[in-house]
């Protein structure tokens, strides 16, 4: 426990999503953005690397293993869901893949997780109204994970 297990690979997908069991029945306990810019006491900013843009994220289940930590290095674009009208916040399936042509003229293999396994990755860029029920949904570069004990 508590070790960093990195997702470079599908067949790391595939473990991940079964030692957490698809995220079915879990829920978003917290998250922490760290952007790695930061301005010093001469007051010259620094921007960071690209990799230093972190979401860490915390959800927990009703059944053992009960907590789990993602670590999505290079965020490239994230929508929370917060509180929505006649839906509860637990998760029942999610997705979890490599994707291509996100950024328009790069080839990116960017990982996608969504908390919905219908999530279509491609629409993601449509209109600013808010349509319930919503997905949350991260965009990055890369991702690590590791189960918490409390």
């Amino acid at each position: 426990m508590n070790q960093w297990n990195k997702v470079k690979k599908q067949d790391d997908i595939e473990m991940l999503m079964k030692a957490y069991g698809g995220f079915h029945d879990s829920c978003i306990k917290e998250l922490n953005y760290v952007s790695g810019a930061s301005v010093d006491d001469k007051k010259n900013m620094y921007f960071g690397a690209p990799n230093d843009r972190e979401l860490h994220i915390i959800f927990q289940r009703q059944w053992d293993p009960i907590t789990i930590e993602l670590c999505f290095s290079g965020l490239r674009r994230m929508n929370l869901v917060g509180w929505e009208s006649n839906y509860f916040c637990d998760i029942f399936d999610s997705y979890l893949s490599f994707d291509n042509d996100l950024i328009t003229g790069l080839d990116d293999n960017l990982i996608v997780w969504a908390d919905n396994a219908n999530f279509d990755v491609k629409n993601v860029a449509g209109g600013s109204a808010i349509k319930e029920p919503m997905t949350s949904f991260v965009i990055a570069n890369e991702l690590k994970w590791r189960f918490i004990s409390e």
